[in-house]
């Protein structure tokens, strides 16, 4: 498992980032719809709901965690700690100038100016940009051999390039090679360039560069210090989003002269206890962590050592565990395979959750730059931190499991051949927590877990919450367990928004639900996450199209005898089913993931297969459909319950469909039909979408009306048992499930029926489905 020598890990000089990459997925302004304007808020509140669910403050033992795990290296460390301390003391006074001009509050009696704050910290910039250098500089001098040097980037408040926003950036640390100059300049400008725009060039802060941010703010209050954090996790998504081997980030704030370290997890954002920069206690503090940084392995940096940025000849060299890897052996069960890879087609935009992200990769490795630009990519490979069972062995979730199942007991049949994944490689992402180990000891390999990461603050924080009564309930369970994991599959997909036909996307559907059929009946595994990212396509030799269902990261395996599974939530807003909104106790079935396709399908009605219909934001929200994505899961619930409920209530969404074309009456004609097969059957109380209410004795409360005699006994006898009258909820979403193979089976057979037509008109040359062809249809 050990690197290539050409490749690095760390940002700027020893970096694995890329030099200024592409957006990764693309995820952003432009599929919302929204200004830049109307975005940036949506991200400070998005920011803010972070925070509400992942902060946790006043932990002891964070700044442990970038003690670096080699034993000489840590001992250099300690020892370098001291020297630096001896060296910088005389800086001591300057820094605390720059501190003085923070405080722990207003001035009694004074009213704040966000102008007047803004001065202050920005004055307050400097000097300690200039302590940091220094630090680095004596970390230089000294005796011992630091692994990279930690410097700030030369620009302060800065508008980083590439990023999503305007936002400005107060201080941006990087990595350096220790061999290096250290800028010692107070002005901390490069003036090596002979004009003004080589020098603006040459200066620009970049998110792929950066190791970490730190967030200054004038005062100690509260407010400051939520503003703080709020910015930084805004920052911080941005360096997950731009750095495709980023695990975990860490960032600073400085509030007054309180220096808070955070450290941001993938389900998680651990606020350090205060240390106070007035005292020399606090300055060494800080000084050890900018020590330990500079001494630690680049995983505790939070880089990927498993993936590698090749300087030369310019790609990704990235290690998926082996399915070969003999268990038995103690060092040959971490075999991996190595891929290369040019292209990132998702990024981990998304700085909480799975953090997933996707390479195209050739097993082949380039040797020069022009074989890296015509790489043919046989494989994707997929990285993510899923919740998981800490036992491999209990994980009844784990995709490479699935794909193992799929393998084994899927028949070889022409009709699903390619429309599944085929798995290549794949596991729990595990690395050598001390690459160069003495001579005597063997390589320290560890699982990259939530547990291996945060060791026994882990423990302490979950016993702290399990047993608070002051904790909010959605943090009684404490930090959730998370595994690395990464896949390498084949073929490769292409995403939806590539179809040029709504014809080809019904063919690529119907593909897609066949394969999630005969996966469910052969194999016993329920997918769980149909939506757009997860239903692709591919080329066959004659060009024509073929649909991939991909990611069962959701899947989970049914009940033995049965073809249901344990309730539990699961989708993408807003293809999310009614049950897995409502996150109710109904058993889930293939009908939830029947109703995502039918979601899916109205969402490409309306907006069209590369969003190009999205409307603005209070436009979309105008919609009927708009009601899939805007406030809270049980209202969206509600909303979807009403809009399925009958077929003039599921009109409003349909006659919202983008134009009024033969394609498109094609298509609403295929969710309408879909739609009448899962929601208006007669049968055993599955008809419609809304929740029922009947009274006692299975008489419905219009019947009742008409006998008043026979109500007025019912309610005598039943207040003489409860001293009330009780009422049935019947919800046809639950009712339904029991007869979920017979529904699928026709639901299925539906679809196939209109991707034949489709392949028909094609193969005739008709790109536009004829209207007149609708009336007999």
């Amino acid at each position: 498992m050990s690197a290539s020598s050409s490749a690095s890990i760390n940002p700027a000089g020893v970096t694995s980032t890329p030099s200024h990459p592409s957006r990764g997925s693309g995820r952003g302004i432009p599929e919302l719809g929204q200004t830049e304007k109307q975005y940036s808020t949506v991200m400070k509140k998005q920011a803010q709901r972070h925070i509400d669910d992942y902060l946790r403050t006043d932990i002891k033992g964070v700044l442990e965690l970038s003690r670096p795990v080699n034993k000489d290296k840590a001992h250099a460390s300690e020892r370098t700690i001291n020297t630096v301390v001896q060296k910088t003391k005389i800086f001591f006074e300057e820094f605390d100038n720059a501190v003085k001009l923070q405080q722990l509050s207003p001035p009694e009696g004074s009213a704040r100016s966000v102008k007047d704050d803004l001065v202050q910290e920005r004055d307050s910039y400097k000097p300690l940009t200039l302590f940091i250098s220094k630090v680095a500089n004596a970390i230089q001098k000294s005796s011992e051999t630091p692994s990279r040097l930690l410097i700030p980037h030369k620009r302060t408040d800065t508008a980083m390039v590439n990023a999503e926003t305007n936002s400005r950036v107060d201080i941006a640390l990087k990595c350096i090679d220790v061999s290096s100059e250290v800028a010692m300049r107070e002005d901390f400008f490069d003036s090596s360039a002979s004009t003004k725009k080589e020098r603006e060039d040459k200066n620009k802060a970049y998110y792929e560069d950066i190791f970490a941010i730190i967030e200054v703010k004038r005062y100690a209050t509260a407010s400051d210090q939520a503003s703080a954090f709020e910015q930084l996790v805004r920052y911080t998504r941005e360096v997950y989003d731009k750095q495709h081997n980023r695990r975990f980030a860490w960032g600073l704030t400085i509030c007054g002269f309180e220096l808070c370290i955070c450290l941001f997890g993938s389900n998680y954002i651990l606020a350090s206890e205060k240390f106070d920069l007035q005292t020399e206690a606090g300055k060494q503090q800080l000084i050890r962590l900018l020590v330990y940084w500079s001494f630690c392995e680049d995983h505790r940096l939070g880089y990927d050592p498993t993936i590698r940025r090749l300087e030369y000849p310019g790609c990704w060299e990235i290690d998926v565990p082996s399915l070969n890897a003999p268990e038995a052996d103690p060092v040959q069960k971490f075999k991996v395979e190595t891929f290369y890879s040019n292209t990132v087609i998702v990024s981990a935009d998304r700085q909480f959750g799975r953090l997933t992200r996707c390479f195209l990769a050739s097993r082949q490795k380039p040797e020069s730059n022009k074989q890296v630009g015509a790489m043919k990519h046989d494989v994707i490979i997929k990285d993510a931190w899923p919740e998981s069972e800490k036992d491999a062995n209990d994980d009844k979730r784990d995709e490479v499991a699935h794909l193992k199942t799929i393998h084994t007991h899927m028949p070889k049949d022409v009709k699903t051949d390619g429309t599944y994944p085929t798995l290549e490689a794949g596991g729990r992402v595990c690395f050598s927590r001390d690459p160069h180990p003495s001579v005597s000891e063997d390589p320290d390999f560890v699982e990259d877990n939530t547990s291996s990461l945060l060791g026994d603050i882990l423990v302490d924080v979950n016993k702290s919450e399990s047993s608070s009564t002051e904790a909010p309930e959605s943090r009684k369970k404490g930090i959730a367990y998370r595994v690395h994991k990464r896949i390498a599959t084949s073929p490769i997909g292409e995403p939806l928004r590539r179809l040029d036909s709504i014809q080809k996307l019904v063919i690529v559907v119907a593909d897609a639900m066949r394969a999630h059929h005969d996966i469910l009946e052969n194999c016993k595994i329920l997918h769980r996450d149909i939506s757009n990212n997860n239903v692709m396509f591919s080329r066959t030799e004659k060009g024509d199209v073929k649909g991939l269902l991909i990611d069962f990261d959701h899947a989970i395996g049914v009940e033995p005898g049965s073809r249901k599974c344990h309730q539990q939530r699961s989708g993408t807003l807003p293809f999310m089913s009614v049950n897995n909104l409502e996150n109710n106790g109904n058993k889930r079935t293939s009908l939830d993931d029947w109703e995502s396709l039918i979601y899916l399908l109205c969402w490409i009605g309306t907006f069209g297969l590369r969003n190009e219909h999205a409307p603005d934001q209070q436009t979309q929200e105008s919609l009927h459909i708009g009601r899939w994505t805007s406030g809270t899961l049980e209202t969206i619930a509600e909303s979807k319950r009403t809009d399925l409920d009958s077929e003039s209530s599921f009109a409003k969404i349909t006659s919202q469909f983008y134009d009024d074309s033969g394609d498109i009456l094609f298509l609403a004609n295929l969710v309408e039909t879909l739609r009448r097969t899962l929601i208006d059957r007669e049968e055993k109380d599955c008809k419609g979408a809304n929740i029922v209410k009947r009274g006692i004795g299975a008489i419905s409360l219009s019947s009742a009306k008409r006998d008043h005699k026979h109500l007025a006994d019912l309610i005598k006898k039943a207040r003489m048992v409860s001293q009330k009258p009780t009422v049935e909820r019947i919800d046809p979403f639950k009712n339904r499930a029991d007869n979920d193979a017979a529904i699928s089976e026709i639901m299925l057979v539906e679809l196939e029926e209109h991707a034949k037509l489709a392949k028909y008109l094609l193969s005739e040359g008709i790109d536009e489905f004829p209207i007149n062809i609708l009336s007999g249809w």
